[in-house]
């Protein structure tokens, strides 16, 4: 969620056109209705972040429609948001420089939509899907389509998935001149003008592609496991425009200046088993990450899962998160710590770049039921689940700070209900 604030890199699409189009579909099929299913999906993420000085609040409601056509042809239309405020600190200060940060802390508001829409063909052993996505908020926009082809075989036990993704994000900026030098920029103090032809704003690219292969394997009627391999290139803005780095003991400040090239890999491991004796699914995973700005991140999840009664399960899970800081990171540009990284022509407020841990634990509940064509709920659902989950997340930065005080936004806290409806 952190990272959602930093980088922003989302995508959505207008999806009523499609909507309608499935809904049009399906009520043409009208005659054959027994082998259409229409599937309605409402959910909501509450994210907290109890903070004395940078508190964090973000609602992401969301909505979303597939039309099943013939059981071959799906078309699903999505829409979510992303409902934000709080206060964040706008100057990263090194020791040597005077920033309070109390008093650096800015209270902010937006609101970002995104819609999407796709349309997937299944056959028996194989699959297709396309989808386009489109995202606006006050100072940022957010275009998107992907593709994904998968197969299975060996009498389905085998997986094969394959999917690419194209981003084009258009960031604000004040109106410096790329010739400026880094030293000189200045970030922004608000989103207003922004996308307009206010001569303060100015417009940066940002260009996103994603390559993802996974690999899944059923070994035994209870031992599944899946491997995922994924790289993605990033190019143009990198930075937060709203953030500014103390670069001088004299507390001189410049936007914080990132490369303007990233490329990134990771490797993810999972594995499930369903103890039958004790009628538990134990399911691990472990997933390993690199790029070429020198970061190397590892995370390692547990969680157990059972059926308390027909219809409701629930799972407890823990994770835990490491990783090193990016090559160019420090926590004081002002006059050269080496300990905490070089002071060249990349520098960063952001915390996401420095060294890091964190440990996430928590548990969600699922309920589900399902019916048959001939006997439905309330004369309408063939299938119910509503899920609830919470989970806690404690971040423990190893060499951040805000002018030497250590940051007390380190504890998170998400909250998602979620409701599917089959029709």
């Amino acid at each position: 969620m952190k990272r959602l604030l930093e980088r922003r890199r989302r995508h959505g699409v207008p999806g009523l056109g499609l909507l309608a189009l499935a809904l049009a579909l399906v009520s043409l099929l009208g005659g054959r209705a027994r082998a259409q299913v229409l599937d309605l999906d409402l959910g909501t993420n509450v994210y907290l972040e109890p903070s004395k000085t940078s508190n964090l609040t973000v609602i992401n409601p969301s909505v979303g429609v597939t039309g099943h056509i013939a059981g071959v042809v799906s078309i699903d239309a999505h829409y979510e948001a992303d409902i934000v405020s709080g206060a964040t600190e706008s100057i990263k200060g090194g020791r040597l420089a005077t920033v309070d940060i109390v008093s650096s802390a800015t209270k902010f508001d937006d609101v970002r939509h995104v819609a999407s829409g796709g349309v997937a063909i299944t056959r028996e052993n194989t699959n297709l899907a396309v989808s386009y996505s489109y995202g606006t908020e006050s100072d940022y926009r957010s275009q998107a389509f992907a593709v994904t082809a998968g197969t299975n075989f060996f009498q389905k036990n085998t997986e094969i998935v394959l999917s690419y993704a194209r981003g084009f994000d258009t960031v604000c900026t004040t109106a410096f001149a790329q010739s400026d030098a880094p030293s000189v920029r200045s970030p922004l103090d608000a989103s207003d003008g922004c996308f307009t032809k206010d001569d303060d704003r100015a417009e940066r690219d940002v260009s996103l592609d994603n390559f993802q292969a996974g690999w899944t394997q059923a070994w035994t009627p209870v031992l599944a496991t899946q491997l995922v391999l994924t790289g993605a290139l990033q190019h143009g803005f990198l930075e937060n425009p709203y953030r500014a780095v103390v670069i001088a003991p004299a507390g001189d400040q410049a936007l914080e200046n990132h490369p303007d090239n990233r490329g990134r890999a990771a490797m993810a491991l999972r594995a499930r088993l369903y103890v039958r004796p004790i009628q538990v699914a134990f399911s691990a995973g472990a997933r390993y990450y690199l790029d070429t700005w020198d970061m190397f991140g590892q995370n390692y999840e547990l969680a157990a899962e059972r059926y308390l009664f027909e219809g409701l399960r629930i799972q407890a899970r823990g994770s835990y998160y490491t990783q090193t800081a990016a090559l160019f990171y420090s926590d004081d540009y002002t006059g050269g710590e080496p300990v905490d990284g070089p002071n060249g022509q990349y520098w960063t407020g952001d915390r996401e770049l420095s060294a890091l841990h964190n440990l996430q634990y928590g548990g969600r509940l699922v309920y589900a039921k399902r019916a048959t064509r001939d006997a439905r709920f309330l004369g309408i659902f063939l299938g119910l689940t509503a899920t609830a989950a919470f989970d806690v997340i404690d971040t423990s930065l190893d060499r951040f700070t805000w002018g030497g005080k250590d940051p007390d936004d380190t504890l998170g806290m998400l909250l998602s209900l979620g409701l599917k409806s089959e029709f």
